[in-house]
């Protein structure tokens, strides 16, 4: 792989110009979200691409669907309040985790997401770390990734992992130690019938959904990986002028968000009908926390064997220049035999010699794995947000006045 750039570029042949035109179309309707037999099937009959206002209106239909025939059934079944089940429909947190709170943020996650990929995706091009002889296979990476998102297979795939609780969910169809609106004393109720052919399977097909895209980020980030990218060892960035994929990266955190969401309503139950301390829970939602932060920011763990190579390139590259410099300053100025022709002081040659030692400084403390504190900060906060409301409640008032009173002091 190259580093670093030539002093002067040869003028590019129309052939590059016209597969840079090229290139630039496929990203004008680059998408890995927005895609699939699924989605275009629903599209038709909502119309346009997904805004804040038509998400509002789907969430509103997803919920006619998934959550009131719930409500109702559980009307109709006299499980939606009273003392029939321990849990009744309206008292149950972790419906409203997953339904009413992590829904819709995997709903929203595609506004920050998407738009958020295409930029990245077209930094690479407008940025010119593709070389004119790599548009073509970068196209093809490109084409490859929707042609995957586009799948009937994958498609089908995540449907049949969805929708077949019975063999794969087996806990979602029966009794636990608590009865509650849908698994009664005397077995499943309506309402549970209906949780578990529809709500649940429609809420976990938006998720596997979810994952799968991400999935595709990951696999179109190790494909870019593999071209001879043109990156700079000395960018200040300390991650060879990358650092913006974790802008992108950061977003992600929704989709751990969600799941806290759902997570903390079931930790809550737990507390509210069956007495659990918040303590017990602990070593869970650390594991969910190191584990979030982990699968957040691997996609761009699979830049690290590319930019240790730049890293390590950059170094012979710039150790040599610095040898080169190095030594006709010491001829010049330290070991010269005549008086030099200029004063030391005021002097360039001082200013460049400290400008090689900062360069070199840069890609000595470059970054082997493109992940900084900010961005582990940012996937931990969006993935522990819904959990802190069970944190500051499960807490006793003296032990939380008491950690506060820490952390002011």
């Amino acid at each position: 792989m190259e580093i670093l750039e030539k002093n002067s570029q040869a003028p590019r042949s129309p052939g590059d110009q016209n597969a840079r035109e090229t290139v630039e179309s496929v990203l004008s309707n680059f998408s890995i979200v927005e895609g699939g037999p699924v989605y275009d099937f629903l599209l038709r009959f909502h119309g346009g691409r997904p805004t804040q206002s038509n998400l509002w209106r789907r969430f509103g239909a997803l919920l006619a669907l998934i959550w009131l025939p719930l409500l109702l059934l559980s009307l109709k079944d006299g499980v939606a309040f009273g003392h029939q089940v321990r849990i009744p429909f309206l008292y149950d947190l972790a419906m409203y985790g997953g339904f009413l709170f992590g829904l819709p943020v995997l709903l929203f996650a595609q506004l920050y997401i998407d738009p958020s990929i295409r930029q990245s995706v077209s930094e690479f091009v407008h940025a010119r770390f593709i070389r004119d002889e790599e548009l073509p296979q970068f196209e093809n990476i490109l084409r490859r990734v929707q042609k995957i998102r586009d799948s009937w297979i994958t498609e089908v795939i995540l449907l049949v992992l969805a929708f077949l609780p019975l063999f794969l969910f087996e806990h979602e169809w029966v009794a636990g130690t608590l009865t509650n609106w849908h698994t009664t004393a005397n077995g499943m109720s309506a309402a549970g019938w209906w949780y578990a052919l529809v709500s649940t399977p429609v809420l976990r097909y938006i998720a596997y959904r979810w994952i799968f895209r991400f999935i595709l980020w990951a696999i179109l980030l190790w494909q870019i990986t593999r071209l001879q990218l043109n990156l700079m060892p000395t960018h200040p960035d300390r991650n060879a002028g990358l650092e913006f994929l974790a802008s992108t990266q950061k977003h992600f955190g929704l989709l751990f968000c969600a799941l806290a969401c759902s997570f903390a309503g079931h930790i809550a139950n737990m507390m509210l009908f069956q007495g659990t301390p918040v303590t017990h829970f602990e070593p869970v939602m650390a594991g969910f926390l190191v584990l979030s932060v982990g699968l957040g920011s691997l996609p761009l763990a699979l830049l690290t064997p590319m930019l240790q190579k730049v890293r390590r390139t950059g170094l012979l590259e710039y150790g040599r220049i610095a040898k080169t410099y190095t030594e006709t300053f010491d001829r010049k100025w330290v070991h010269c035999n005549a008086t030099p022709s200029e004063p030391l002081l005021g002097t360039v040659d001082l200013q460049s010699l400290a400008d090689m030692g900062h360069s070199f400084d840069l890609i000595e403390n470059m970054r082997r794995i493109p992940i900084s504190r900010t961005l582990v900060q940012q996937l931990a906060g969006r993935a522990v947000l819904p959990l802190v409301p069970i944190i500051i409640f499960g807490t006793p008032t003296a032990a939380l006045v008491g950690e506060l009173w820490k952390l002011i002091m």
